[in-house]
């Protein structure tokens, strides 16, 4: 324990899921950390879990498609916990429906969380880091930023995670020689509460849908889905050192399922 005594990470969507785990898992490491999330109920929950456990953790409402949010957030842990030094970009949504059933305002709702939002956390974490003597962002994409998969629907989410993997690589290259590192986190099927969050966002969805989308195929070598943690195991290692040699990779946490 320990790898990133001294650091100052920021966790968007951390309070659940791959983000929870994210902020958990860079507390053990040493990390200060600030925990951003539009439900703030459970950001101050996983606040609350950080320092019950000796870490040092503060939250903040944070809607990452919002860009005044975005800079509130920033600014509130450059003055609380003096960073960042890494960003994991974990917030993210979904909708469904085919493309011909698509509404415009749904697409642009999931594009402007999931891609444009991490666009948004980069730029003002960058603006620190190019100051500050470097950082480490990671994304949080998905397989779906590499391949489309069996069936299924949502192409606005697939598309907004094939750019966030493409806005990585451009960060990896424009500010390698200010010292930042920049890695997108792949995921496949992992056990949290993303659909059930985006069934309660759902009131808000536009699309009208008639036609039934053919459901996802998660057959896989590891038979089974991610625990969060075995997602936020990974993002550690990116914010460390011991991954000094990486940038614009997509690391794939998918259990196989890519390689089919």
């Amino acid at each position: 324990m320990g790898k990133l005594n001294g650091k100052c990470a920021i966790v968007t969507g951390g309070g659940s899921g791959i983000g929870r785990a994210c902020v958990l898992r860079l507390a053990q490491e040493g990390a200060r950390v600030m925990v951003g999330d539009i439900r703030t109920e459970l950001a101050e929950e996983t606040a609350k879990m950080v320092r019950a456990s000796g870490g040092v953790a503060s939250f903040v409402h944070c809607d990452v498609a919002s860009e005044a949010d975005v800079e509130a957030m920033t600014d509130k842990t450059i003055k609380e916990l003096g960073g960042p030094d890494i960003l994991v970009a974990a917030a993210g949504t979904s909708t469904r429906g085919g493309i011909h059933e698509l509404s415009l305002a749904d697409w642009e709702h999931v594009v402007r969380v999931n891609l444009t939002g991490q666009f948004l956390c980069a730029r003002a974490a960058l603006r620190h880091m190019i100051n500050h003597g470097g950082g480490n962002i990671i994304t949080i994409g998905s397989i779906s930023s590499v391949v489309i998969g069996a069936g299924g629907s949502a192409a606005s989410y697939k598309a907004s995670k094939g750019g966030v993997l493409q806005l990585t690589r451009a960060i990896a290259v424009e500010y390698a020689h200010k010292g930042v590192r920049a890695n997108c986190v792949c995921p496949g099927a992992v056990a949290t509460n993303l659909g059930k969050h985006s069934r309660e966002e759902s009131v808000k969805w536009t699309s009208v849908l008639k036609d039934d989308a053919r459901a996802y195929k998660f057959d896989v070598p590891i038979a089974r889905r991610a625990d969060p943690m075995e997602i936020a195991n990974v993002v550690a290692f990116l914010a460390s050192d011991e991954s000094s040699f990486m940038t614009g990779s997509a690391v794939m946490a998918d259990g196989g399922y890519t390689a089919i």
